[in-house]
């Protein structure tokens, strides 16, 4: 792994709270800064501005220079009474007066207002004020919170509105900091271990890294040698497959010739039996060479080959394989694309598997039928026949190795690797292998699935 000068976990967040502490003591400042330049232009008035004014408007009244509400300066709110209570002036409404001139005589109010009196000749005026800050603009007092309740809204806005893209910038570097560590699990995951470990830069996040670029090279190492192994298994399993055909054949054609010399009963039978058991040592070793044909095919490269090419090969050995069996044979084809990118030959084992599978179990005079069908991306090989179907087991467990399924559709000729192969094969292409039952007829039904990329 690249080596590059790294900070701890801590340090990466401490650079967020320094920046976000920063940022809220300069928000804090500019509040400020705003409302200290709106006080000093007179855009808001400070909490005592409506207490100074009746104070004076009290002294002019006192010295007789005001004495009618034109007089009263625009802000103040303010009524009058005579002495004894009867309203004459003011601006405030009825109710509003009443309870002004109520908590003046029985003082006994306890709300955010104040009030004040003067008394001139026979009249009592009574003005009514509130000790906040307040803005000069009518407009603004009509439309916005007070200032006194606006400065805390705006600096929690502010907070929350910077923290969130503080959060969001820090997110996202965190992010491309471990890029790197996604990158690498994804590729450990995918079994892709040629890829180079990129450092992020954070310490802890490195040192998650460098343990995963150990375990990338031991992985690396041990799936090497796993691999070496697995091959070398294939090749001797195959050489000896191939080496046992041949004593095989031999025994087998001794025991036909003994067959045809051998004079009592006794013996005819004997020799009939070493004669069937070579038939199936024989055919068990020819699916153990295909399944090994299989296995090292994966490492093949797959050809563009002609979808008609395909279907007629496979229509002339179904066609072969029902032939000494007195089965009838149908094939249909739907939307098939032009051509198809598969192992051809692992492709036509495959299916081939199936429709032996379906011949093996379906009763004389009876019918195999192939629908191979074209999809978006995918093309389905679907075998049916009219034999017994598949039992509950069989639908679970019969494209796992050496399944030799149950006697109802056990013939006993088979080891269990028929559909294991074509399930193997179908993988191979991108796709799946499916069992099921015909309805209501009860046959056995196969589709094999596989990828067709446009």
């Amino acid at each position: 792994m690249k080596q590059r000068k790294a900070v701890r976990l801590r340090t990466f967040f401490l650079h967020y709270l320094l920046l976000l502490s920063l940022g809220t003591v300069l928000l804090l400042g500019g509040l400020l800064g705003v409302f200290a330049l709106a006080f000093s232009w007179g855009a808001v008035l400070p909490a005592n501005y409506d207490e100074k004014e009746i104070a004076l408007f009290k002294q002019q009244l006192a010295a007789g220079a005001a004495d009618t509400a034109t007089q009263v300066p625009e802000r103040l709110e303010y009524t009058v009474f005579t002495l004894d209570g009867k309203p004459l002036a003011g601006n405030l409404n009825a109710k509003e007066a009443q309870q002004a001139w109520r908590i003046t005589r029985q003082g006994d109010y306890r709300g955010s207002y104040f009030y004040t009196t003067a008394e001139h000749g026979q009249k009592l005026w009574i003005f009514r004020y509130v000790l906040t800050p307040q803005y000069a603009s009518p407009l603004l007092r009509s439309s916005l919170p007070n200032p006194q309740l606006l400065a805390p809204v705006l600096f929690v806005l502010g907070f929350l509105l910077q923290a969130g893209l503080l959060a969001a910038r820090f997110g996202r570097k965190l992010s491309e900091r471990m890029a790197g560590l996604q990158e690498a699990t994804e590729n450990i995951r995918r079994e892709n271990l040629e890829f180079t470990v990129q450092p992020s830069g954070i310490q802890e996040i490195d040192e998650v890294l460098g343990s995963l670029d150990r375990m990338k090279d031991a992985l690396q190492t041990s799936l090497e040698k796993q691999w070496e192994l697995e091959r070398s298994r294939r090749e001797q399993i195959s050489a000896l497959a191939h080496d046992i055909k041949t004593p095989l054949t031999i025994i087998r054609g001794n025991a036909e010739l003994l067959q045809e010399i051998v004079e009592t009963e006794p013996q005819r039978e004997y020799s009939g039996y070493i004669r069937r058991s070579a038939a199936d040592i024989e055919a068990f070793v020819q699916e153990v060479i295909d399944l090994s044909s299989l296995q090292a095919g994966s490492s093949r490269q797959q050809t563009r080959v002609p979808a008609a090419e395909l279907i007629a090969e496979l229509e002339l050995q179904m066609m072969a394989l029902a032939a000494g069996r007195d089965l009838q044979t149908s094939v249909r084809q739907e939307k098939l694309p032009e051509f198809l990118f598969i192992h051809k030959e692992l492709l036509l084992r495959g299916i081939m598997n199936l429709i032996a599978n379906a011949a093996e179990h379906t009763p004389t005079g009876g019918s195999i039928a192939l629908l191979v069908q074209g999809e978006a991306g995918a093309v389905q090989f679907t075998v049916t026949d009219t034999g017994s179907g598949f039992s509950a087991a069989d639908l679970r467990e019969a494209t796992n190795q050496f399944y030799r399924g149950d006697p109802s559709r056990s013939s006993g000729n088979h080891h269990g690797m028929g559909l294991y192969i074509a399930r193997s094969v179908a993988e191979q292409h991108g796709g799946s292998l499916r069992l099921s039952n015909v309805s209501p007829s009860g046959g056995g039904k196969v589709t094999m699935r596989i990828a067709a990329p446009e």
